[in-house]
């Protein structure tokens, strides 16, 4: 899986070793890790993007749907107003 990650990651492997995703790293990743927990969560909550390719463009889009991901995510009181006005300003532009 390509990946694009916001923030650093250590996976623990099923047979008991460790993947180190680094802050800023993009690449691909083994399937393994790419299905823990953990990364699965990461990608739900938007620190990890996944682009649909490897061009420039496609990891932008990636990154902007990721930020959006993250901030409807982020439930401290007062980036709710921040996400709100943010969307106003900007539209949906998916």
């Amino acid at each position: 899986m390509f990946i694009v990650s916001k923030r650093n990651y250590q996976i623990r492997r099923a047979d008991g070793s460790s993947f180190f995703i680094a802050k800023d790293f993009i690449g691909d990743i083994p399937e393994d890790v790419a299905q823990s927990n953990l990364v699965q969560r990461a990608i739900r909550g938007g620190k990890i993007a996944v682009p649909e390719g490897k061009k420039d463009g496609q990891l932008e889009q990636a990154e902007a749907k990721a930020e959006k991901k993250a901030a409807k995510k982020d439930i401290r009181p007062d980036a709710k107003g921040k996400a709100e006005a943010e969307e106003k300003a900007g539209g949906d532009q998916e």
